[in-house]
């Protein structure tokens, strides 16, 4: 399963990940740049057309015109980047959340409220309050493309990207001045974030690193027979303090005096000293099981550098 999950892992950029079952093709999408010219009183197409188009994204130079997220320049985009999806600013709120206009972020920013940055429309005149209560009336409602719509699906939100760094066991980070060099005997942490929306960072079901040659090949880190190669990391709350977040997830490595290194094409293992080896720290998770839907995010770290004693 967790060579599975590495395949998966690398292997998937976007949002799908291939387990190697036949993949149905979706119904046709609705054109996303068409703007209808009917719409019914209090959807999202008529406030879309009446209020954002003119307030937000009508015209190039408005903000939302595709420039800046969200894109609200066609009603479809409006709904796909605002309806359960979380912010930027405050990534912990939804922008829009169906039935409940007070927990969300879209009208946080319209009435400038719950310690938001900036009021929108940025530098321009406050939206009425009338219109204001229109799009809440619209999110109370469903917040739905128009009233005898589907509810608004339950998604899946991308999870971030993890910041990554490398530790001492005492505490101090090593790896802010270029390539960090250790010897055999050393033990260092590698150490991660996660990030998600849906997902608290404890219930994670699968975060490793990897310490990878560049070239197909891999330091084995366990005695796995298929997926050595990872270094499962564990959950830690009480890790070091991370740009806006924590690096609660740590794998602890002592350098040993040989490697084994395996290779990604047949899953060969050979042996070599460790003192002339140069690998790059890549930390991966996923934020739900693969087979349920999940999605992997993935970085790359800081250059390690392995010298022989002295």
């Amino acid at each position: 399963m967790r060579r599975l999950l590495l395949v998966a892992a690398l292997a998937a950029c976007g949002n799908d990940i291939d387990l190697g079952e036949t993949m149905v093709d979706a119904a046709p999408e609705p054109d996303p740049l068409a703007v209808p010219s009917t719409a019914a009183p209090g959807s999202l197409d008529d406030i879309h057309g009446r209020i954002l188009a003119k307030r937000c994204s009508g015209q190039p130079g408005l903000c939302h015109n595709g420039q800046f997220e969200p894109n609200l320049s066609t009603p479809a985009l409006t709904y796909a980047y605002l309806v359960n999806r979380p912010g930027i600013e405050k990534p912990d709120r939804l922008r829009v959340a169906p039935g409940d206009a007070a927990k969300s972020l879209f009208i946080d920013k319209i009435r400038n409220r719950n310690g938001v940055a900036t009021q929108m429309p940025l530098g321009a005149e406050p939206l009425a309050d009338a219109e204001v209560a229109e799009l809440e009336a619209w999110i109370a409602a469903g917040a739905k493309r128009s009233p005898d719509a589907a509810p608004a699906p339950v998604l899946n939100n991308p999870p971030r990207r993890p910041q990554i760094a490398v530790f001492s066991p005492g505490g101090a980070r090593l790896d802010n001045n270029g390539p960090l060099v250790v010897r055999p005997g050393d033990t260092i942490e590698l150490v991660h974030t996660v990030s998600d929306f849906e997902t608290r960072d404890a219930d994670m079901p699968f975060t490793a690193v990897i310490l990878s040659l560049g070239d197909g090949r891999n330091i084995v880190l366990t005695t796995a027979p298929d997926d050595g190669h990872l270094g499962p990391t564990t959950y830690d709350a009480g890790g070091p303090p991370a740009q806006g977040d924590v690096f609660n997830f740590v794998y602890s490595w002592t350098v040993p005096p040989d490697v084994g290194i395996r290779s990604d094409a047949d899953g060969s293992i050979t042996m070599q000293p460790a003192a002339g080896t140069t690998a790059v720290l890549i930390a991966l998770y996923f934020d739900q099981v693969p087979t349920m839907g999940g999605i992997v995010a993935f970085d790359v770290g800081p250059t390690i550098q392995i010298e022989a004693n002295p």
